[in-house]
């Protein structure tokens, strides 16, 4: 997708990546690298590379790759367009987006989906305010909440009946949009009707605010059979194992105090954020999930557990340390006494004892061992056992090898054991942990039709060095790499691998039309729906220098190293390309007339001669 003008370039050339993705990511310097831990998926290595000079990024790790562009679209969940908007906006650079610009399919169902959660919020906040919901606005005002809380979170009634639906009818809008989104349902007679009614509903935002599902809590009084809260299906825009409720309102708040709250429950976020506890979020209508603390990862690394006191409530906080200790999250816990929930506990003690509360938060061991306890399982020496070596395998699971000593020491003391003994335990643990996640997963059997996939997958994908060096040689910089190849008369359509050969096709015409070198940033940025270039090209930017030692000294002039690094690839595609004809020719040999066989001598002998005086001056890659 190509957006109009230049503005792209200009965006480009006015925003340093390195501050970008320093907003979202720790880096520190390496090298020519900037490193980070990837905001993309859970490690406790950092493997997530970044180079300021060429403007593009690489996760080792989950292999996610790209320029600015592609680190914000993925990182806030932006289309192509609101990227170039927002980095436009931070460099004081006017944009306007246009409507001839191109939409996907894909893109444009994902931006009817939007509209259609937009639609019905907008709907259901109108709806509280007017006389439909006096009922459902008195309930919430009774329950203490504020209107600038309620506007903040865009709380909204969906009256009861399908009130919804006939708006739409009555105005002829199409309806697909707004069933996909889970908003109506049909009947198993056809009929179109409101999924959600006569509900209080809280919207799901996107952690860049857009609103994309919905949670209903049914009004007081409702049919006792029907559920107290229903949630949007998933839906293209809203997975709920992926989205944490209130993070759009919260993440500021969360990278200032760099700590996150989690709740259970919609209400409890919005009566904790009126307290003056902003930074708090909860999971969307399920438990805590591995994809929704990596995208809190983005904000911070350190997490408060709070939980009710209940049975439910323990098992649920026993599950959320053991599931963000994983995550590589620092963890602490809060369990409220028996029978309070946040809003209960604020509305009966206050904000500042709920602070105190918080205070006192317990270090995740600690909250283990108390779970334990008032479970009984410190009751019998065998349960006791148990539970004291389920401690010490949730300990094992943090990285900060000091942690888990100071953790053992506390366990020691707390329950009169050898310190030496629990560490034993620890060292065990650790070990069959490593050997686990050595071990190759084990293999099965592979039809033949599934094999041949494999082979064509990574054939069409693969490259042979010298290849991969000519396109980083002609993104460094292309006029002197096309130079170069061009005084060795070299023929490009001797280059094998489809993805190399297109990217150098395209910055030679680029280069021809424009006079411009095209860059890394560029190629991706042309080429931004093909993830096999997008991988290619940063690969290559990120590996080093393959150059002969006779040209190292070479290397403090960049020129000079593009220019060394072209002979050298050409010449060896060249050598690849003549000795694979030489074998066609020798085995052709025994195959043909011996009228036939004095040609072919001579065409090998040419190739010969040829293939000598290129290795007289390259060194093979």
């Amino acid at each position: 997708m190509r957006t109009a003008d230049d503005i792209v370039e200009r965006v480009r050339e006015a925003t340093n990546i390195i501050d970008v993705v320093s907003q979202y990511v720790q880096l520190r310097k390496r090298g020519r690298n900037f490193l980070g831990l990837c905001p993309f998926h859970s490690e406790k290595t950092p493997s997530f590379n970044v180079l300021e000079d060429k403007g593009i990024f690489k996760c080792f790790g989950c292999g996610v790759a790209g320029d600015v562009y592609s680190f914000l679209m993925k990182m806030e969940g932006l289309t192509f367009p609101e990227a170039i908007e927002k980095l436009a906006s931070a460099a004081n650079i006017p944009y306007e987006k246009r409507s001839s610009d191109h939409k996907s399919d894909e893109g444009q169902e994902l931006e009817n989906l939007y509209g259609a959660c937009k639609d019905f919020a907008t709907y259901c906040y109108k709806a509280l305010r007017a006389d439909s919901g006096k009922r459902a606005w008195s309930y919430l005002t009774e329950r203490g909440f504020r209107e600038d809380i309620l506007h903040r979170y865009g709380a909204g009634y969906a009256p009861d009946g399908s009130a919804f639906f006939h708006s739409k009818q009555e105005n002829n809008i199409k309806l697909a949009a707004f069933e996909k989104a889970g908003i109506v349902a049909q009947s198993d007679r056809g009929d179109y009707y409101d999924r959600f009614r006569d509900r209080i509903i809280f919207p799901i935002y996107s952690a860049t605010g857009k609103v994309i599902g919905f949670g209903g809590r049914s009004m007081p009084g409702a049919d006792s059979k029907l559920a107290k809260y229903i949630n949007s299906p998933e839906t293209p825009i809203y997975q709920k194992s992926r989205v944490l409720y209130g993070l759009f309102q919260a993440k500021d708040a969360i990278r200032t105090s760099d700590v996150a709250i989690l709740v259970e429950g919609y209400a409890d976020v919005i009566a904790l954020a009126q307290a003056g506890f902003q930074n708090t979020i909860a999971a969307s209508g399920t438990s805590l999930t591995v994809d929704q603390l990596n995208l809190l990862r983005r904000y911070t690394q350190n997490i408060v557990l709070l939980f009710d006191a209940d049975l439910a409530g323990l098992n649920a906080a026993l599950r959320g340390i053991e599931l963000a200790l994983t995550a590589g999250f620092d963890v602490s816990v809060v369990i409220l006494p028996a029978g309070e929930d946040p809003d209960s506990y604020i509305k009966r003690h206050g904000a500042e004892a709920f602070g105190e509360e918080l205070g006192r938060k317990a270090s995740f061991i600690e909250a283990k061992a108390r779970i334990y306890r008032e479970k009984g399982v410190f009751d019998q020496p065998e349960t006791s056992a148990k539970a004291i070596r389920s401690l010490v395998e949730t300990i094992a699971k943090v990285p900060d090898t000091i942690k888990q000593e100071l953790y053992v020491r506390r366990i020691a003391e707390r329950y009169k054991l050898q310190e030496t003994t629990l560490l034993t335990e620890l060292q065990k643990i650790t070990v069959g942990n490593r050997r686990a996640q050595q071990k190759p997963p084990p293999r099965r059997q592979t039809s033949q039709l599934e094999a041949e996939t494999v082979v064509a997958a990574f054939s069409s994908h693969d490259a042979i060095p010298a290849e991969r060096v000519l396109v980083k040689a002609f993104l460094e910089d292309t006029s002197i790499a096309y130079e170069a190849a061009i005084s060795l008369d070299f023929d490009f359509s001797l280059i094998q691998n489809e993805l190399c050969r297109t990217v150098i096709m395209h910055a030679i015409q680029a280069y021809e039309e424009s006079g411009i070198p095209r860059s890394a940033a560029d190629v991706i940025e042309y080429f931004r729906d093909d993830a096999g270039i997008r991988d290619l090209v940063t690969d290559v930017m990120f590996e080093r220098d393959r150059i002969s030692p006779e040209w190292r000294n070479a290397q403090d002039d960049p020129s000079v190293t593009c220019q060394l690094m072209t002979l050298q690839a050409a010449k060896n595609i060249l050598i690849a390309s003549r000795t694979k004809e030489v074998g066609e020719l020798q085995k052709k040999l025994g195959d043909v007339p011996p009228a036939e066989q004095e040609e072919i001598m001579k065409k090998i002998l040419k190739f010969s001669k040829e293939l000598n005086a290129l290795r007289e001056g390259a060194a093979v890659l």
